[in-house]
């Protein structure tokens, strides 16, 4: 069985969901988190994370699922950063990172797709900021993009928000519905009042904490199958759970079918390869490496793609030795002229 694992990077949590299919449209296989407040640098975070994408695609094999991609959404471009170069320095391979607009643009495609939205005004409200868009269920384009700062104060934020939502539907893209996503904010607490401001259907994930992680799945899936790396996404299959609304009842329901298809086996192995990987976690926890140097990150995603074999050397040949001397006069072999060395190969952000 072919996964995508997705994993948020937050900056007091970390999300991993497992999704079925190499395009990371089938149901969640299986999800976790674990708080990171306290460490004391990026790279200490990214040690941590890669860690877990190790020992998740460790289990996996030994399980017999294929590990087809990771995506990695990010909000701190020094965490970010620091991912990208113990990726690289590792050359650990088919891991995308994402930024989590972009994470939650896939997301909100993919939600669009399924509640058959033409455009979805996306809202992702981060603890300090907000930011507004419109994404193109056809072709998954983001436009009209707009990145507030949050004040301090709750209610103040909370009024900020509203007044980011009230102009949604008067957009120049003409959103269907609004598609509202948080990283390490409550969204259920905030979501009636934001409703409660605009004449656009307000949804949210029915996992809302999950939300990035699954987003990062589908980006770092749609982009191994194809896709530029640009802002523009393909289209992507989501399962059922994920067009849900408001209704605890409808969604127990798909919740029990979505279980109830799935062996007994299956579950258990799928645990296996989680608890393997948090093993790994933990190791990675005890024995951080050193701190590095943080650059931020030059674009907003990044792959760790396999490195390209270097081209053969060129130089020319050395020059032969010359004939020895007469016995009585031997004159010493000439030095061969030293033969310049491959190129390392080039590393590949």
């Amino acid at each position: 069985m072919e996964v995508v694992l997705g994993v948020s990077m937050a900056p007091e949590t970390v999300r991993m969901v497992l999704v079925e299919g190499a395009a990371a449209g089938g149901v969640t296989v299986d999800q976790d988190g674990f708080d990171v407040v306290g460490d004391p640098t990026p790279a200490a975070a990214a040690d941590h994370v890669v860690a877990t994408i190790l020992g998740t695609r460790d289990s996996a094999a030994q399980g017999g699922y294929q590990l087809k991609s990771s995506g990695v959404s990010w909000t701190d471009p020094a965490e970010a950063a620091a991912l990208r170069d113990v990726l690289a320095a590792r050359r650990i391979e088919n891991v995308m990172l994402v930024s989590a607009v972009m994470a939650a643009a896939a997301l909100a495609q993919a939600m669009g797709s399924a509640t058959n939205w033409a455009r979805t005004a996306l809202l992702l409200v981060e603890p300090t900021s907000a930011t507004l868009a419109v994404v193109d269920t056809s072709n998954g384009t983001v436009t009209d993009v707009h990145r507030h700062p949050l004040p301090g104060r709750d209610d103040v934020a909370l009024a900020k928000l509203t007044a980011m939502v009230s102009g949604a539907e008067s957009m120049r893209a003409r959103p269907d519905g609004l598609f509202l996503v948080g990283s390490d904010v409550d969204i259920p607490l905030i979501k009636p009042t934001l409703e409660a401001a605009t004449s656009l259907s307000v949804t949210t994930p029915e996992e809302p904490e999950m939300a990035l992680a699954r987003g990062a799945s589908l980006a770092a899936a749609n982009a191994r199958l194809g896709a530029p790396r640009t802002i523009t996404m393909p289209s992507a299959r989501i399962s059922s759970t994920e067009a849900a609304g408001s209704n605890p009842d409808a969604r127990a329901a798909r919740s029990r079918e979505r279980h109830s298809r799935k062996p007994a086996a299956t579950v258990a192995l799928v645990m296996t390869i989680f608890v393997t990987g948090f093993v790994a976690l933990a190791l990675a926890l005890l024995f951080g490496r050193d701190p590095g140097t943080d650059k931020p990150p030059e674009v907003s995603t990044n792959v760790v793609a396999p490195q390209a074999p270097s081209p053969p050397n060129t130089g020319p040949p050395p020059p032969s030795a010359p004939a020895p001397a007469p016995p009585e006069a031997p004159t010493p072999d000439a030095p061969q002229a030293p033969v310049p060395a491959h190129p390392p190969a080039a590393e590949h952000a």
